[in-house]
Parts: C-alpha cells; sequence; structure tokens
C-alpha cells in the first residue's frame, strides 16, 4: 500500500534540496519497495497512484511545485519511450547503481590528498549524479573509510578589515610578528590557540591579566618604536577583548597571513601554513577549506513562499506572519492569503473559546484552543490558556484490593473533549483528598489504572483521582472508598506427623497478630505470630486450617490441609516386569504395597547412600534423584505398578514409603536401557514352536515368556536362553501346546550391581488350526444355484468367512484376487452338523473360479486350516 507521508519525507523532501532534480534510481523516484516490486496491473495501478498524487501536492503545496514538475516531465519522457515497466526500472537500477558506484570511486580518489572536505560540495556531487541523499549518504561513509572529515558547515571569515585592524597590522608588522597573538610567546618561537569555538590560548581562554604581564615585562625596556609599537598593539588588542571582537580580529589577522599560500589552491599547503602559525591542527585544516572555499559557493537563493508554505504546514503560523513581512510586495500573493486566512481562523477560534468560558463551558472552549493550537502551536499565548483550563474529572473511580498486597485504581476517563489529559492518584486516610498534593501521591498516567504497592494495611484509604492538562492546574478530584487492605500472610507450610500438624507461615510487619479455626468445627487454635502446632490429632484425618491475619482487623483468611498419618512402613518389594506387546522403549515397575505411608519412586544414576530400611527426613527424600511419574496400571492384592518411558542409560530405581514427615528407604531395582533382539520368529509344528533372532551386540542372555492366548501374563512360563546354548541348538524350542500362545523376548544384563532386564520383543504364534473341509455344490433346477458346504471332524469356532469369485480359469490363492461374492458370519462347527451357504454367483460370459478364505483382517481370530476344492464354471 503507498503510503504517501513517507514518500514525501523520504523521497520528495531530498529531491527539492538537491536542486529538485528527481531520483535517478526509478523505484525509489516512484516508491515501489525493491525487495517486492509489483507487476501487470498491480504495477500500473502503483504508478497512477503515484503521478496522481505528485498532481495534489502540486496543486496544494507551493513549495512542492518544481520538482512535481520535473518529476511529471520524466515519467512522460519514460512514457513516450515505452519504459514504464517493472523489467525496465529494475534493470536500469542496476546500471545507475553500477554507474553511481564507479562515479562516487573516482570521486573519493580525487578528494583522498585532501583531510576535509565540505558537507555542501557532496550535496552538490549527489545532486549531479542524481542519487540525491543516499547517494549522500555512501559519498560520506566512503570518506570516512579513509578517515576524510566532512565539514558540515564552513567557517565564517571575515569580509572586511575589523575595528582596530589597520593598527595591528602596523604593529605586528613593526614587531616582526606573524600574528597578535605572537606577542604573548615571551620568546618562545610561537603560541598554540583554537579559535572555531572561541578563542583559547594554550589551552586557556585570554584574559587581560595576560596583557598586563606582556605591559609590565615591556614597561621595563628602554623607549624606542618597538616598545611604543608593542604598547599600541597590547592596547587594541585589550579593547577588542573587552568588546568581544578579538576573536574576529585574529581570525582576519590569520585570514591575511595564509593569502600567499591560498594563491597555490592547495588545501594542505593552507593548512599547514595555518599550523606553523599556531593554529591548531584540525582546525587548521577546517580553516584551510573555508578560505578555498571563500567565494567559490554561489549564495543559496531563498525560496521564501516555500519556506512559509512548510511553516504553515509544521503549525508555525507566527513564524509564518513574521516571514511573510521579508517578501517583496510583489510576490507571493497566493502565500499571503493563505497565512491571513490562517491567522483569521485562529483569531476567531480564540474568541469563541472566550465566550464559551464566558458561558460557563470550559470544556467546549477547551476544544477550540486545541484546535487553534494546531494551526498556531508557536503561538505562547493560545497554550498557555489551554494550560490554564482545566478537564473535567474522571466520572468515576474503583478501588479494590483483589490482589492481595496491594490496592488497584481504577477510573472512567475524563470526558475531556481535547487529548493529553494525565491523572494523578493522591492517598489519603479517614477522609477524600482535597487537592493533587493533599496525601501520598501514588503515581501519574495517561492511562485509567494504578496500583498503590504500599499502601498500609488496616486503615481506611481513600482514593482520589485528579485528571490535568498541564502540570499544575487540575480537576476537581474523583474518590473511591473507602477501601481497607488486609493482606494475608505468605509462605504457608504445613507438615503433619502421626499425630499432630505444624504450619508455618510469613507474615507482614504490620501484622498485630494471627488467629487460626481448625474446621469444620471451628475450634481455636493457640498461634504464634509466624505459626502454630496442633497436638493429640487422629491419624488418617484430613483437618483444614484458617488463618486470618490481624491489623487489626483480621483478614479474610486462608486455608490449609493437612492429615497425620500413621508411621509408614517399608515397601517390601520392587520388580521390573515385562510388558509383552508394548512399546519396547516403556517398562513396568511392580510393588507391593506397605501397610501404611505413601509409595514414591525416585531414580537415580547412584545408589542411594542410605540402607534399606532405613528411617530419613523428608528432604533429604526430596534431595534424592528424581521422582518418577508415569501411567498407573491397575493392579490386585495390594500389588500396584508404574508404566514409564525406559530411561536411557543405567538408573538406580528405588521404593520410598512416606508419612508423618518421615519417609522409610525401600528396596532399590538397577534399571538399564539395553537393546532389545530383533527379527524375531516364531514357527510351529503341533504342539511345538521354534524361536529364532538377532542377538544385540554384547548381550548373552535373554529371557522368554510365554502364556496361552487367553491366559494372564502374570502365569506366563519362563525359560532363561544363553548365546551359546541358541547357537549349538540352532534356536529355542518351546512346547506349548496346540493353541495360540503369547511369547515375549526379553535380553537381560547381568553385573556387580545385580540383574536388569530390557524391553521385551513380543509375537503371537497362532494355535496348530482344526481341519475344515469346504466344497462348492451345484444345486436347484438346470443346476443354476451354487451353494458351499462346510465339514470338520472335530468341533471348532468356524471364523469369518468370505468367498470370491474370480474370472478365468486360474483358482484364487488369496481373498484379494477375487471379488467378494458371500460372506459367511463366525460360528460354532460340530462333526456331523455341516454348515451350508448358497453363494450368489455373479453373471459372466467366460469360465470363473470360486474360493474360500478366513476373513479375520485382525489376524486373531479362531485357528482353522481350510481344505477343499475350488469350485467354478
Amino acid at each position: 500500500m503507498f503510503d504517501s507521508e513517507r514518500y514525501r519525507e523520504e523521497v520528495l523532501d531530498p529531491a527539492r534540496k538537491n536542486g529538485n532534480t528527481p531520483p535517478a534510481d526509478l523505484l525509489l523516484r516512484y516508491g515501489i519497495d525493491p525487495g517486492r516490486p509489483p507487476r501487470g496491473d498491480a504495477f500500473d495501478a502503483h504508478l497512477t497512484t503515484v503521478v496522481k498524487y505528485w498532481r495534489q501536492l502540486g496543486t496544494q503545496r507551493i513549495a512542492y511545485r518544481k520538482i512535481v514538475e520535473a518529476l511529471n516531465a520524466a515519467h512522460r519522457q519514460l512514457a513516450e519511450s515505452d519504459l514504464l515497466s517493472t523489467e525496465h526500472f529494475l534493470k536500469d537500477r542496476e546500471r545507475v547503481a553500477q554507474a553511481t558506484g564507479a562515479a562516487l570511486e573516482e570521486i573519493v580518489k580525487d578528494l583522498a590528498g585532501d583531510p576535509v572536505v565540505s558537507a555542501a560540495a557532496l550535496t552538490a556531487t549527489a545532486a549531479r549524479l542524481g542519487g540525491g541523499a543516499a547517494t549522500e549518504a555512501k559519498l560520506r561513509a566512503l570518506l570516512g573509510r579513509r578517515r576524510i572529515r566532512v565539514i558540515d558547515e564552513l567557517w565564517p571569515l571575515p569580509e572586511s578589515p575589523p575595528a582596530r585592524g589597520s593598527t595591528v597590522l602596523r604593529s605586528i608588522r613593526t614587531l616582526g610578528l606573524p600574528l597578535s597573538l605572537h606577542v604573548l610567546a615571551d620568546g618562545r618561537p610561537a603560541v598554540d590557540f583554537t579559535l572555531r569555538a572561541g578563542l583559547r590560548v594554550d589551552g586557556r581562554p585570554l584574559t587581560a591579566d595576560r596583557f598586563g604581564v606582556v605591559r609590565e615585562r615591556v614597561e621595563r625596556g628602554k623607549q624606542d618604536d618597538r616598545k611604543t609599537a608593542t604598547d599600541n598593539l597590547l592596547t587594541a588588542m585589550t579593547a577588542a577583548l573587552r568588546d568581544g571582537t578579538l576573536d574576529q580580529l585574529v581570525l582576519w589577522e590569520l585570514t591575511e597571513a595564509v593569502r600567499p599560500a591560498a594563491g597555490l589552491g592547495k588545501l594542505r599547503v593552507v593548512a599547514r601554513e595555518a599550523n606553523r602559525l599556531g593554529l591548531q591542527r584540525e582546525e587548521a585544516e577546517e580553516f584551510a577549506l573555508a578560505v578555498l572555499n571563500r567565494g567559490g559557493v554561489a549564495p543559496v537563493q531563498r525560496d521564501v513562499a516555500a519556506e512559509v508554505e512548510e511553516l504553515l504546514g509544521a503549525g508555525s503560523l507566527r513564524a509564518a506572519e513574521r516571514l511573510v513581512l521579508a517578501m517583496p510586495a510583489d510576490q507571493g500573493a497566493e502565500v499571503r492569503d493563505r497565512v491571513r486566512a490562517a491567522a483569521g481562523r485562529v483569531d476567531e477560534l480564540a474568541s469563541r473559546a472566550q465566550r464559551e468560558i464566558a458561558a460557563g463551558r470550559p470544556e467546549h472552549a477547551a476544544e477550540l484552543l486545541a484546535i487553534a493550537v494546531r494551526e498556531a502551536a508557536d503561538d505562547t499565548d493560545l497554550a498557555g490558556r489551554l494550560r490554564m483550563l482545566a478537564p473535567p474529572p474522571a466520572p468515576a473511580v474503583r478501588a479494590g484490593t483483589a490482589a492481595g498486597d496491594r490496592v488497584t485504581i481504577s477510573w472512567t476517563p475524563s470526558p475531556a473533549r481535547t487529548g493529553g489529559i494525565a491523572y494523578q492518584v493522591v492517598r489519603t486516610r479517614q477522609r477524600p483528598a482535597g487537592s493533587a498534593t493533599d496525601g501520598d501521591v501514588i503515581g501519574r498516567t495517561d492511562g485509567n489504572e494504578l496500583a498503590d504497592t504500599r499502601a498500609p494495611a488496616g486503615d481506611d484509604l481513600h482514593y482520589t483521582v485528579f485528571a490535568s492538562r498541564s502540570d499544575g492546574v487540575w480537576s476537581p478530584g474523583a474518590t473511591a472508598g473507602p477501601v481497607s487492605l488486609l493482606p494475608e500472610v505468605t509462605g504457608v507450610s504445613a507438615v503433619a506427623d502421626e499425630s499432630s500438624v505444624r504450619v508455618t507461615w510469613s507474615a507482614r510487619p504490620d501484622v498485630t497478630g494471627c488467629t487460626v479455626l481448625r474446621e469444620p468445627d471451628g475450634i481455636p487454635v493457640k498461634a504464634g505470630r509466624n505459626g502454630f502446632s496442633d497436638e493429640d490429632l487422629e491419624p488418617g484425618v484430613e483437618y483444614r486450617y484458617l488463618i486470618r491475619a490481624g491489623y487489626p482487623a483480621l483478614s479474610a483468611g486462608i486455608t490449609v490441609n493437612a492429615t497425620p498419618q500413621a508411621a509408614p512402613k517399608e515397601v517390601p518389594d520392587l520388580a521390573v516386569e515385562p510388558l509383552p506387546g508394548q512399546d519396547p522403549g516403556r517398562l513396568r515397575l511392580a510393588w507391593t504395597l506397605p501397610a501404611s505411608g505413601e509409595v514414591t519412586l525416585r531414580s537415580s544414576t547412584h545408589r542411594p547412600r542410605w540402607n534399606r530400611g532405613a528411617e530419613i527426613t523428608g528432604a533429604e527424600l526430596t534431595s534424592y534423584g528424581k521422582e518418577l511419574v508415569g501411567r498407573t496400571d491397575p493392579a490386585a492384592n495390594r500389588r500396584a505398578a508404574l508404566v514409564l518411558p525406559m530411561p536411557a542409560g543405567r538408573l538406580f530405581v528405588t521404593a520410598f514409603s512416606s508419612g508423618g514427615g518421615r519417609a522409610i528407604v525401600g528396596p532399590t531395582v538397577s534399571v538399564t536401557n539395553i537393546a532389545p533382539v530383533t527379527d524375531l520368529r516364531a514357527r510351529r509344528a503341533g504342539p511345538v514352536v521354534r524361536l529364532s533372532w538377532t542377538w544385540p551386540d554384547g548381550v548373552a542372555l535373554v529371557r522368554v515368556h510365554w502364556w496361552p492366548e487367553d491366559g494372564s501374563p502374570e502365569r506366563a512360563e519362563q525359560v532363561d536362553c544363553w548365546l551359546r546354548a541358541y547357537r549349538d541348538d540352532g534356536g529355542l524350542q518351546l512346547t506349548t501346546g496346540v493353541g495360540p500362545v503369547r511369547i515375549s523376548v526379553a535380553t537381560v544384563s547381568r553385573d556387580g550391581e545385580g540383574e536388569t532386564v530390557g524391553s521385551p520383543v513380543g509375537a503371537r504364534v497362532a494355535g496348530s488350526g482344526v481341519p475344515v473341509n469346504y466344497r462348492f455344490v451345484q444345486a436347484g433346477t438346470f443346476r443354476r444355484k451354487t451353494r458351499l458346504e462346510l465339514t470338520s471332524d472335530q468341533p471348532c469356532p468356524l471364523p469369518n468367512l468370505v468367498v470370491v469369485q474370480s474370472p478365468g480359469r486360474v483358482v484364487p490363492l488369496r481373498p484379494e484376487q477375487g471379488t467378494p461374492v458371500a460372506r459367511i458370519p463366525a460360528q460354532r462347527l460340530e462333526p456331523g452338523r455341516p454348515v451350508s451357504v448358497e453363494v450368489p454367483v455373479q453373471a459372466t460370459r467366460g469360465p470363473y473360479r470360486l474360493g474360500c478364505f478366513v476373513d479375520d483382517h485382525s489376524g486373531h481370530g479362531p485357528d482353522v486350516v481350510l481344505k477343499g476344492v475350488p469350485g467354478g464354471g
């Protein structure tokens, strides 16, 4: 989106200052983002918007007419040459950048011989290159790298000899001095001085006392021409020092002294001569630049009408009126009318404001004055009248203590008709504030909310809000209150043992005392300033305590719960159990619940320093390792289990039983994240299942569990298999029976710390299968119907079956090789009682084949072996 204000400030204003020369970079000239230039219709629409803005600005703002004329002329030339396109703009930008870069390098080489250069020369050079402010900035950066200083303002040199100049010149010629200041040398070859920011000799301001010292020295000599010349010189210099013209006198002398060197036209020669005469080196370089540029820069032609236009746009009406008086009478008729009209509007607004004040409507007057001040911001009288009008007060103020330790004050903003309203909040006790300084000032803001973080507790506090447009002029106050701050105690901590509860907290210094009630019975408990102890309580009962702080009024109170507990008992056991069929990256920890106490499992990279059964404090418990948190499995017979991700590396897990502020150390198990077996395979041969797998590196023992598919893993049978036996036997053979079973194989690591079982890998092995015979029978009139008959010599659960039809004479070997034409739901198949199902064969012109298959996509259906002859036609 085209930002006209930004475009005017960043493109048009620099172009005006560079001689009303349009930027050479076309993208910059038309305000196009080089990173995302529009194309096609979007490009044309953007150019239309920019050109329309030129015309509008040239019509409304006199100061921009010349640059707008130049832009329009260049635009017409591009249009006639058919060069208004994104592609040309981008290509031309590269050309301009290369040409400008090469030109800048040449210019820097030419300037490299001088230590300083004038900013006016850079501006003129940048304008000649068509780059404007951006090119000037690049040129400044290149010169900075070569340590060439840019002088923004040349040293103003005197145009004519100053007063006493002839006297000084005669005296120094008689004395043979290069400059009048050398009379202070006292036998030295020269004096060091600076001049640009005020005359200082040898680092100090020059005073009449220093001339007096020289005069005393001269007075001791004999009377001759030199003494007379010295006396005349000192008299002239003292007088110039007194009337403040000594700086100009010395500068004129210096300019005359370097005139022969300036004739050579070399900046370094002039600077060296000025430095030899005593001027500090950097100032000598700046002085030489001013001498060589004297008369070389054309005087700037002031565009007074444009300056008046800018003053009006900036809201400086009074300055514009003064500048209009300096314009020739036959010029600037249009801008004179604009200034006259603006002054009339401001005067009318001021008069109306005065009438509104007299009518008792100060806010209407403030609105009118604010409009007037926008046009005449430099009118101090108008601004002062606006500041003296107090805004209306805030309609409503609210104060509350929701935060507990602070008071929050909010208010409805003042219905002022002008902006810039600030608010001051004042706190008082027992009564509202009478003025903006009558009480404790909480703060000042241009928003509508403040927080009092230092409010005293227990007092009736009033908060009054005052509105203002300027310091010292306040609206009437609007008050909320009274409100009483009653903060609660903080840092509450409760510890319970077998028959008591101890609670501690932190209280503010101004708390007079605390009361405690044990609920739900409301029994008072004796409490100190920072806590209490409640004795002779019943274990296993949860007690709730209401704690209220007194100031002396009581706070609302906070509650804390605590439950005395019987002494904890040690956890009997802790084991790592396999999770068949689960993600191998998880483990299951199981334990038997103790008679009393809450069980916590904590893990660490080292064993606990306490022996099993040791009693430790709660602080010692929390300092060991970290607590394990995971999914809790349901268990029975006082068993509990926790399932959590398998940790990396070796960890020690300890079961702690805690209660009553104590903890008992239980058993510790070692958990090592060892690699599982891979490529587990199981093959059944009747009641025997043969297993094989790939052993991970460094593992020589695995533990195998198996159990009936409809049984419980907790009753699984177990066998350990060593790597050597596995290799000798070519695998592991299990006698599982003919039914389907579940098998898990877990790697095992043994070391000095004990035994660690890795993540198990599971498999399901189907049963040996019951033979089921099937056949397709042609039936009905003309044998047009097909039936499927299923028989078995032993009872079995028949799974879901599917019949598929395949075109041609090729028998389907899998269900997906044909189109399903019939599905037989699972049912019981008994010997001597065949199952017969009619099959709706699809009509086909050629031969076809039928096949029957188990339709159990889960793979967990009953195990049967289908035997039969595929049908067909």
